[in-house]
């Protein structure tokens, strides 16, 4: 689907239930957000769900309180009628429970996503895996359904972007990215104040959140691999949230041998993630894929089946098969 047939879609229906991956960031959120605003004003019915709560340092987005929770089990069924729209993703695994169950009973759904595809994208699905972020498709398809875009909605995109692309550095910013940033900051976002929200504003529990990351650092193969875990004990002991560690896997690419750098983090529920992170010989997308996960060539991740230890050595002999090849 392209963005131009996505809007027709959106123009000719009248009921939307927005949902994103589990544990969303700042793209996914944005891009739901805005797209709720945008459509809410257009006359259209529509619910933005997310499971759960929203982390601590992204709830800066949801200005108007549009994000509703859903649990798994609830007996209600608000969306019931709604076309479901899953932004930031285009896999029903890295859904919640309730969400993914909401998407199952519609029937069908839209997917938004700029992830590399497992394959074909389906008849209503918009994967473009050249676009910088899901907040640059929403902000186009703002613009192809000619709605005029609230300072909050517009803010939103702009946070999605500026996290999506690390501040405009990761390899997928294109010149569309900086047009579609422009535009925003035209309509009055001011990029040093969003970056003081986005950057600026944590507790000092991430201090002491790096110290136990970075103190578990451990190189391989010749320095071109670096590796760092957190337990969820260290998590706890932060004081810091879950969501504030992502980040930290890019701290090893500023030595200049690694190539691929590995954040395996726990949650305080037990369940172990891996987050890959490559400055871009190795395709850490296919390594994710491999583990049941996916993402970007240069950034990706998965949930982990085995502990740990076993996890370590998984990944590390993956990369290395990668690295041969």
């Amino acid at each position: 689907m392209t963005i131009d047939g996505m809007a027709e879609f959106l123009r000719d229906h009248d009921g939307f239930a927005i949902v994103s991956h589990d544990g969303p960031d700042a793209d996914g959120l944005g891009a739901g957000y805005a797209l709720a605003l945008v459509l809410g004003a257009l006359g259209k019915r529509v619910l933005a769900l997310i499971a759960g709560e929203i982390p601590p340092k992204f709830r800066f987005i949801d200005q108007r309180g549009l994000f509703k929770p859903v649990a798994a089990g609830d007996g209600s069924a608000p969306a019931d009628g709604l076309i479901p729209i899953i932004v930031d993703t285009h896999d029903l695994g890295y859904l919640s429970e309730r969400c993914a169950e909401l998407v199952t009973r519609a029937g069908r759904c839209l997917v938004i996503d700029h992830h590399e595809p497992r394959g074909e994208p389906g008849e209503l699905e918009l994967i473009d895996a050249s676009s910088s972020s899901c907040c640059e498709l929403a902000f186009l398809i703002v613009k192809s359904l000619g709605a005029e875009l609230p300072i909050d909605a517009a803010e939103a995109l702009y946070a999605g972007i500026v996290y999506d692309t690390g501040s405009f550095s990761y390899p997928k910013t294109s010149e569309r990215t900086f047009e579609c940033a422009l535009e925003l900051v035209r309509l009055g976002v001011r990029p040093y104040e969003l970056h003081k929200r986005m950057y600026e504003s944590a507790s000092d529990g991430i201090l002491f959140l790096q110290k136990a990351v970075i103190s578990s650092l451990e190189m391989g193969l010749g320095g071109k691999v670096a590796i760092q875990s957190l337990g969820r004990d260290e998590l706890a002991a932060s004081g810091a949230a879950y969501e504030d560690a992502e980040d930290l896997v890019n701290i090893p690419l500023q030595d200049k041998r690694v190539e691929v750098s590995v954040l395996f983090k726990e949650n305080l529920e037990g369940k172990l993630r891996c987050s890959l992170r490559s400055k871009g010989a190795v395709n850490v997308a296919r390594i994710a894929q491999a583990f049941g996960g996916g993402g970007h060539k240069t950034a990706s991740g998965f949930t982990c089946a085995s502990p740990l230890a076993r996890s370590k050595d998984d990944v590390l002999q993956s990369i290395a098969l990668a690295m041969r090849s």
